[in-house]
């Protein structure tokens, strides 16, 4: 029997283009293409297909709306998300969290002619919607930094959680509000899940990072939550303290390579956490240029996304006086600066063979 493919992005010419690519395929599966998530609703309703791929980000309704939708009315087939932001590393995390099968965009053509020919061939290999949980969209939602609300449902009871430019920074369930809230309604990962407009400003009563709460939330997912929220607090940080330790030293090597290559054409250098700004591991390190720097990537990514134009890549430079130079490569959650003195450092040597080297390093570090 042939399988029924669609695809959902609003690049009209980028899908047409996906199209002819695939028709040659048509004894295997057809492939149909639109350009919203309400059309994309009323096709599957029409002809139920076996898999679909969707763009995320989309004006009015985003790749999370269609996936909500399926995921409520028991989508048997599979679900493939295709996002132009984030990192590889973080891409890989999300798949490995929930089990939603994610791809960066822009991807080559054969590559992706050949998953969409695995997935058909092995009958799911990514498995059905069914099999996705909460969790997926919770990283999807961080991934795209959505400001968002999520209401959860489960055993006659209602939970929130309230979203800030992909950060969670308040939650309700049941009795418990805040910290201990969330982590009540990760821990669970049950319940029928949908999208409400945000309201009226809601109180920012939660700190931490996402990826820490996640973590800590999934660890102690088995075991019943009593703690009150500074106890809560205390444990979150000790988590983190303990995840920081962890990698300290395999990002300490990472700094060496700036070192050893540049030498005096190194000032300083500070791998940091995206989600505060805070110095992880450094040489010099310079807590108030990596927190402006921190703000000012964040800026320039919201600004070229807003203004329509290609997303932010890998780095970018700042030329200071003094023949000064700034570097800031992003990772995701993490990104990575530099001042450099442009007198004493080869700039062909640091952009074409110390950067590949640091970026390599640390998408290594953060593997582990």
């Amino acid at each position: 029997m042939i399988k029924k493919l669609l695809l959902v992005d609003d690049e009209k010419f980028f899908l047409e283009g996906l199209k002819d690519g695939l028709d040659e395929f048509k004894d295997k599966f057809t492939t149909d293409i639109c350009f919203s998530v309400d059309e994309a609703k009323k096709l599957q309703k029409k002809k139920k297909y076996d898999l679909i791929v969707s763009d995320i980000r989309m004006p009015k309704k985003s790749g999370l709306d269609l996936f909500v939708y399926l995921k409520k009315r028991k989508f048997k087939g599979g679900f493939i998300a295709m996002t132009a932001y984030g990192t590889e590393e973080l891409l890989k995390n999300v798949r490995d969290l929930g089990g939603l099968d994610v791809i960066l965009k822009p991807f080559n053509f054969d590559w992706f002619k050949d998953k969409i020919l695995d997935y058909f061939a092995e009958e799911g290999v990514t498995g059905t919607i069914e099999s996705i949980d909460l969790t997926s969209l919770l990283q999807m939602i961080n991934l795209e930094k959505k400001s968002i609300t999520v209401k959860i449902e489960h055993n006659e009871e209602t939970g929130f959680l309230y979203f800030e430019k992909g950060e969670i920074i308040h939650s309700i369930y049941k009795e418990f509000e805040g910290l201990e809230a969330a982590k009540h309604i990760i821990s669970m990962n049950k319940g029928k899940f949908s999208f409400v407009k945000n309201g009226e400003m809601v109180p920012k009563s939660i700190d931490v990072p996402f990826v820490a709460l996640m973590m800590d939330s999934i660890r102690s997912s088995d075991e019943e939550i009593t703690s009150v929220n500074d106890e809560m607090d205390g444990s979150i940080e000790e988590n983190n303290l303990k995840e920081k330790e962890m990698n300290v030293e395999k990002l300490n090597e990472c700094i060496e390579i700036p070192k050893s290559q540049l030498g005096d054409g190194l000032l300083a250098t500070d791998i940091f956490g995206a989600a505060d700004g805070q110095s992880i591991a450094g040489f010099n390190p310079q807590p108030a240029a990596s927190a402006l720097f921190n703000k000012l990537s964040d800026f320039m990514i919201e600004a070229l996304d807003s203004a329509g134009f290609p997303p932010m890549g890998r780095y970018y430079t700042l030329s200071l006086e003094g023949n000064k130079m700034v570097i800031v490569i992003l990772f995701g959650e993490y990104r990575w600066g530099m001042l450099i003195d442009g007198e004493k450092a080869q700039l062909g040597l640091l952009l074409n063979v110390v950067m590949p080297k640091m970026i390599k390093a640390l998408e290594e570090a953060l593997a582990e």
